[in-house]
């Protein structure tokens, strides 16, 4: 019985194989070229190539990734939960971690125009919600400072205390002590005063020699204590920040698509609002993957799968899409170009807002979750300082 349920047990993990090897297989059986495959389902051939090599390395976060994978297996007719058990194999056995849960990452299924469910991929709390977790405990710390007060009371009054005792205990044993009248030197005590003072002068050379000496060994006890610290593991390794230069999108004001109702359907039109920035994505020819952030709102990642849409609005808007050339993206009511060679795209509406930001918008940590770039600096740069001091 214990044998039976060891082999059902590893057979499927033997079985399972890299999915780069899988799918570049795969597609030569299909008859295939990346070029065709680039073209059938929207994606660079670099991200293609990075997809069949295991380079997890030149590839986004974890949502862009298993979005490949999905239009990848579509266009081929492969079943996806054989691929997706290969992506979290090999992203296991490459990057030496699990594939991330993608619980803060929503899916746009398309119902209607205009309506959409959003579903999460998974049960587990989103980063967000951890966030606002961390809040409510910092509320629940409130609720013990009665309590932590009280306790720093009395500990100042304890010390308090020994404290008055120790100066009375102190000030009782100089009375003790204390001269009760001239003191009377014998002569002979006199003729060796000289003598005294050459012997302390020795005695405070050797002090400053031992003093020196004590100096040294704490430097070396300092630089062996440094070598028995832990390695430190950056979560903020260095990524290149580039200041936002030029236009990120051209509106066309006299495109025919901003009279076409079946992509830019009027009640999207008619909720425009004119003290926002009002920005319409349609996925149209395939699925597209974004990251947004509206105002002081946290950080959202959305799947928007073939035939659905996304309405945002606010002050300011900053958003990094991938899979682009797939969707009709209007904002303000007209529709905008996005040139890329990619296929990815950062944009910021509004377009004054640019000198603001750096690129990339949105960058990834080594715990897979998306950081604003000004928060990404500054944490990069706390772990610069601590490496720093490790170092001294």
């Amino acid at each position: 019985m214990d044998r039976q349920e060891t082999n059902d047990i590893s057979t499927p993990t033997a079985s399972v194989g890299l999915l780069g090897e899988y799918l570049k297989q795969k597609r030569i059986d299909k008859n295939y070229t990346l070029e065709k495959l680039s073209q059938k389902t929207k994606i660079s051939v670099n991200i293609l190539k990075s997809l069949e090599t295991d380079d997890y390395d030149h590839l986004p976060s974890a949502a862009y990734i298993k979005g490949f994978v999905t239009s990848y297996v579509k266009v081929l007719g492969l079943p996806l939960d054989e691929a997706i058990n290969k992506m979290e194999y090999t992203y296991l056995n490459v990057l030496g971690k699990p594939f991330p849960a993608l619980n803060h990452t929503k899916n746009m299924i398309a119902a209607s125009p205009v309506t959409q469910r959003s579903q999460s991929t998974d049960e587990d709390p989103t980063p967000h919600e951890v966030i606002e977790s961390g809040d409510s405990i910092i509320e629940n710390t409130k609720s013990f400072l009665p309590i932590i007060i009280f306790g720093v009371i009395v500990l100042v009054f304890v010390g308090g205390y020994k404290l008055i005792s120790s100066v009375v205990e102190s000030e009782v044993s100089d009375q003790k002590t204390k001269d009760l009248g001239p003191k009377i030197e014998s002569s002979s005590a006199l003729v060796k005063d000289s003598s005294r003072e050459k012997e302390s002068k020795n005695d405070f050379r050797n002090a400053q020699g031992d003093k020196t000496a004590d100096q040294g060994s704490q430097k070396e006890a300092k630089a062996d204590e440094n070598k028995a610290l832990p390695e430190f593991q950056r979560n903020f390794p260095p990524v290149e920040f580039k200041k936002v230069k030029g236009k990120l999108y051209n509106v066309k004001m006299d495109a025919p698509e901003n009279s076409d109702e079946t992509l830019l359907p009027k009640q999207i039109k008619d909720s425009m609002n004119s003290d926002l920035q009002n920005l319409y994505i349609r996925a149209v020819e395939g699925n597209t993957w974004l990251s947004y952030k509206i105002d002081n709102n946290p950080i959202a990642s959305v799947i928007i799968n073939k035939g659905s849409d996304l309405l945002l609005q606010g002050s300011e808007i900053r958003i990094f899409l991938g899979n682009v050339n797939v969707t009709r993206i209007f904002y303000n009511n007209y529709m905008i170009e996005t040139p890329t060679k990619s296929g990815v795209k950062s944009l910021i509406f509004p377009e004054e807002s640019n000198p603001k930001y750096q690129l990339p918008l949105f960058p990834k940590a080594k715990d897979d979750i998306l950081y604003t770039a000004e928060e990404y600096i500054k944490r990069m740069q706390m772990e610069e300082e601590e490496l720093e001091k490790r170092k001294e």
